[in-house]
């Protein structure tokens, strides 16, 4: 009787440990998870692929300015010329940089034109025979004073270089600097007229291209040339102690030729004190040079075309 109560009890006992034991579990196994709708999970599947879509499917984004770095910008090339253009204009660029020199030609004189030199009476007084040897021609542009015809002239007299002036600009003969500078502008324009002319007749009257590039060339020195004249400080009074010297200067555009004479300018100042002309580094030297160039331009200037 007691073994069939400790057999029956010991069933129990070992029914409400696998009971409990299986509580445990289904307790274990709720906690852990909750029970899934399969309707459910799909529509969270569907959600979540929504929201992540694959790489590949993302259309590309246009870059804007200011992510993409701008390109550089290329200045755009003259664009070419073309057949099209007339002719006239071709010839006119051709010819717009060309420059006709007019060249300094000493002429009669020997040299020592080419520097300010200044006359003294005793350049008169005790060199008359030395000193008329600057020129060997019969007349020279000193104001229209003659040599030979008429008599001697202190004009004429060749007189001595400064020292003081020895490298300064300023004692070179203006014929070669700007008076030839200020005529070759002159002479540039004459020059340029010639050629455009030049090419627009060759293009009609069946020149070959040869002679018709020829002739649309401006020519770079000018057939006239430019001579110079007196460049001196020339004493104004042989009697007498004053120290009064008068600036000359003299120019001509083109040689001598049979009812052909060169046109000339011819320029002077006032007679001023020797000290007055040193004053200053030479500043009423200056001054007065600036004068005689502006007097000649304005003279040869006005010199015909067909003289140039």
């Amino acid at each position: 009787m007691i073994s069939k109560k400790k057999g029956a009890r010991a069933a129990r006992r070992a029914c409400g440990i696998a009971l409990a034991v299986a509580a445990i579990s289904a307790h274990a196994e709720t906690g852990a998870t909750a029970p899934v709708d399969p309707q459910r999970l799909q529509g969270t599947e569907a959600a979540a692929e929504a929201s992540i879509v694959p790489a590949a499917s993302i259309a590309p984004v246009a870059p804007t300015a200011a992510a993409v770095p701008a390109a550089p910008i290329e200045q755009a090339a003259p664009a070419p010329a073309t057949a099209a253009a007339p002719a006239a204009t071709d010839a006119a660029s051709a010819s717009a940089a060309a420059q006709t020199r007019v060249r300094f030609a000493r002429g009669n004189y020997k040299p020592g034109i080419e520097q300010l030199r200044v006359v003294r009476r005793e350049n008169t007084m005790n060199n008359i025979a030395g000193q008329v040897a600057l020129n060997i021609a019969l007349s020279v542009i000193a104001g229209g004073v003659s040599v030979g015809a008429q008599g001697f002239s202190k004009d004429d007299l060749g007189g001595t270089t400064l020292e003081a002036l020895k490298d300064d600009p300023l004692g070179a003969n203006p014929a070669i600097g700007e008076l030839n500078d200020a005529l070759s502008k002159v002479a540039t324009d004459i020059y340029r007229r010639r050629a455009e002319a030049a090419y627009a007749t060759a293009l009609t009257d069946g020149s070959t291209p040869e002679e018709i590039e020829e002739a649309r060339k401006v020519q770079a020195v000018a057939d006239t040339p430019l001579l110079p004249g007196s460049w001196h400080l020339v004493y104004e009074n042989l009697t007498g102690s004053d120290e009064l010297f008068r600036l000359k200067f003299g120019a001509a555009l083109g040689r001598a030729g049979f009812m052909r004479p060169p046109a000339e300018c011819f320029y002077q100042s006032e007679p001023v004190a020797w000290n007055e002309w040193q004053a200053d580094n030479w500043q009423r030297l200056r001054e007065e040079r600036a004068k005689a160039v502006a007097r000649c331009t304005e003279t040869l200037s006005a010199t015909p075309e067909k003289f140039w």
